[in-house]
């Protein structure tokens, strides 16, 4: 595919991309947010009633993401990146808060829900890479990861960037995601209103995907990625 051709290009990425990596999914069969448990902890009203537990909770996924790699899709992205031609504007959005697009090397990285390599205080508002060991704590209180909770908004800066990404994007790429849902879905329609090609590479494609895109491919990222980028 020849895709070095686009001058503007925007790829969302979800939990597909890093599910070969050994990293669960959120919403598909033993995806996390299936475990209720899992899913009130994740809820900003659960760090009101039962901090520890969330904090505990969120460093887990952290020890678990450091001990994995970035996959070939991760690292296929990233040499592609790097091969575009002076000029070409490249925006990574991921909907992933593993750090994995970092890791394999891709420097335009929106993290849309945030990030599990930062943790911050809610009382100063200090924000840091906490070093490994235990869950870190700051003015007498348990640090909480700088990821955006059910029922907390997207931080603006990360909304201003992706505006900004779509409005004069020539191709649109969704990556490991359904993109039928939000965010994805007002993604994809800011893109189709900016004239671009909308492309949906996913392990499944489904109803209403073929609507919003116009070029669905369904299968593993790992597969998909080096077809459509290699």
């Amino acid at each position: 595919m020849d895709l070095a051709r686009y001058r503007s290009i925007v790829l969302l990425t979800g939990a597909g991309l890093s599910h070969s990596a050994g990293l669960p999914t959120y919403r598909g069969p033993g995806g996390l947010w299936t475990d209720e448990r899992l899913a009130k902890l994740s809820d900003a009203a659960a760090l009101a009633t039962d901090r520890a537990a969330v904090c505990d909770l969120f460093w887990s996924f952290r020890r678990a993401i450091g001990a994995v790699q970035p996959t070939p899709a991760h690292r296929v992205l990233a040499a592609f990146e790097e091969a575009l031609p002076r000029g070409t504007k490249f925006h990574i959005i991921t909907q992933n808060v593993d750090g994995l697009h970092q890791r394999a090397g891709s420097r335009n990285v929106c993290e849309f829900h945030g990030s599990l390599r930062r943790w911050r205080c809610e009382v100063c508002t200090t924000e840091l890479e906490p070093p490994d060991g235990d869950a870190p704590v700051h003015c007498g209180e348990r640090m909480r990861p700088s990821v955006v909770l059910f029922g907390e908004p997207i931080p603006v800066d990360a909304e201003r960037t992706v505006k900004q990404a779509l409005r004069d994007c020539d191709l649109f790429v969704a990556i490991g995601t359904s993109g039928t849902v939000e965010p994805a879905s007002s993604f994809v329609r800011w893109a189709e209103l900016s004239g671009a090609r909308r492309v949906l590479l996913n392990l499944e494609v489904f109803d209403g995907a073929r609507a919003l895109f116009t070029e669905c491919d369904a299968g593993p990222a790992d597969e998909l990625v080096p077809r459509w980028f290699g």
